[in-house]
């Protein structure tokens, strides 16, 4: 009989693990035989899923459960895995930088929208991170900006709209990422600052969302010494339980960022580090579309309910899962509503640092770098320079321009009165090649007009100050068109400097 005790109880612990995880696969082939195995959670939607049949994946996903919660990071910016047949919004900073909180909630509630018509629930945004460190490989436009009680107050905004349309947001990084110097999907940050400096800064905004009641949050994969020197935030009960649950009085759910990125993985392993952060207070794991992985965190999680982690744990995350489901909402935006409201959110994210404007598009030569397609193809400037800035020439570099690029980008140059050249920095460092030709460039003595299409603050890296300065937050169709539409007079832009430092 105890055997048989024994063995019921294993077999109620297999069939609960699954209410802790959150699973993700590559493509659009949907894992049925690993859904049944393991009845997740939920499922996270990537760009991989929903290329060519969005719809048909959700609705495969929902025959097989209809319980199942469906997540998607639709920031706006470049985190929009939704992206394909829908308008692509400017990133946060862009709509930080328009200083009106009724217009990042439209736009919260038009990303809520897109989630809804897909058929998913939730919303991995808005951002709340503080982006107090410039050099932060993996957060910069992500972020509303470098100061806590913007991001508090436009994170808010944006979570407010989500819920308008009826989907979930959920607010991240906890206890915030925005002052980091390493990014999290490859190694474990850590943030020396006292309690003290991260109250003023990383989690006043996190302390308003869940002042407001926000239904969820997720958690970062960083190191902060002053709140627990041993375990990142992820696996660490004194922050998730201790200061998020206990003296803040977070009542909603607690979901992990991705546990397979290089933070937790590279020194925790997969397993271990899903039963350390069950154990320290989260409630859903994000995993990664590998399904040795998925079955290994599962099998562990097996092992430890009812024995490290009490069976009740397993009913909490259900139940908080349960709560992230969509509810009643209204989404009333016609397609070029969308339109309309992505390009006044971007020609508002504009910021004009200094130069003349408007410039003639007659005798103007537009050189734009191709961005990686990584987050989404885009036109570059020397793309639509001819439908928005008239008369102009145009021509595509390369995001890294190479020698031979920048001497035929100098030739043309050459016989041009005047220039406008697209700058890029958001993950890593500043591009050689981006440097050198905007050095030989200003050799030429032409004026020279230059646009920044990623985080804003691309003065500081190069040799010298040209004739104009524009900064988008961000290279989505609407915000190279807004940049366009500023050089040739079509509207004044009136953008807020949010990203700190010197403006």
């Amino acid at each position: 009989m105890r055997l048989l005790a024994i063995l019921a109880g294993m077999g109620m612990a297999a069939a609960q693990a699954g209410n802790f995880l959150i699973v993700s696969f590559k493509g659009e082939e949907v894992p049925v035989a690993l859904l049944k195995e393991i009845r997740p959670a939920g499922v996270i939607l990537y760009p991989s899923n929903l290329r060519r049949d969005p719809q048909g994946v959700v609705a495969r996903l929902r025959a097989l459960d209809p319980k199942l919660l469906l997540l998607v990071d639709q920031e706006g910016g470049p985190f929009t895995s939704y992206r394909e047949g829908v308008v692509r919004f400017p990133s946060a900073m862009a709509l930080s930088a328009s200083g009106d909180e009724g217009l990042v909630e439209r736009v919260g509630w038009a990303l809520g929208c897109q989630v809804r018509r897909l058929g998913a629930d939730v919303n991995l945004a808005p951002v709340l991170d503080v982006n107090t460190n410039p050099d932060n490989p993996i957060i910069g436009l992500r972020s509303f900006g470098a100061d806590p009680e913007r991001v508090a107050r436009m994170g808010l905004a944006f979570a407010r709209g989500v819920l308008r349309s009826g989907a979930k947001p959920v607010g991240k990084h906890f206890p915030g990422h925005g002052d980091t110097g390493v990014d999290s999907h490859l190694d474990l940050p850590r943030v020396d600052k006292p309690r003290e400096a991260l109250e003023g800064a990383e989690l006043l905004p996190f302390r308003r969302y869940v002042a407001a009641g926000m239904p969820a949050l997720m958690t970062a994969h960083i190191l902060f010494p002053a709140l627990d020197p041993k375990y990142p935030a992820t696996l660490s009960a004194k922050i998730l339980t201790g200061l998020l649950r206990r003296e803040m009085g977070f009542t909603g759910a607690i979901l992990t960022d991705d546990m397979a990125m290089g933070a937790i993985k590279r020194h925790y392993g997969a397993g271990e580090a899903a039963v350390l952060a069950v154990k320290a207070g989260a409630d859903l794991l994000l995993l990664e579309p590998d399904e040795a992985a998925i079955r290994e965190v599962h099998a562990r999680l097996s092992k430890a309910l009812g024995q490290e982690i009490p069976l009740s744990r397993a009913e909490e995350a259900r139940r908080r899962a349960q709560g992230l489901k969509a509810g009643q909402g209204e989404c009333p935006f016609t397609p070029k509503e969308e339109e309309a409201l992505a390009l006044e959110a971007a020609r508002r994210g504009v910021v004009h640092r200094f130069g003349p404007l408007p410039i003639p598009g007659q005798g103007t030569l537009v050189l734009g770098l191709r961005v990686s397609d990584r987050y989404g193809v885009e036109p570059t400037l020397a793309d639509l320079a001819p439908q928005y800035l008239p008369g102009s020439r145009g021509l595509i570099l390369s995001e890294d321009p190479t020698p031979v690029e920048i001497q035929k980008a100098l030739a043309e140059a050459r016989k041009a009165e005047r220039l406008v050249a697209s700058t890029y920095r958001w993950l890593g460092g500043f591009k050689e090649g981006q440097r050198t030709l905007v050095k030989e460039l200003l050799a030429l003595g032409k004026p020279l007009f230059l646009v920044a299409l990623g985080n804003p603050d691309d003065l500081r890296f190069l040799p010298g100050k040209p004739t104009g300065y524009l900064a988008t937050h961000g290279y989505r169709a609407v915000q190279v068109r807004a940049a366009l539409e500023a050089l040739a007079g079509v509207y004044a832009p009136t953008g807020q400097w949010v990203f700190g430092g010197e403006p």
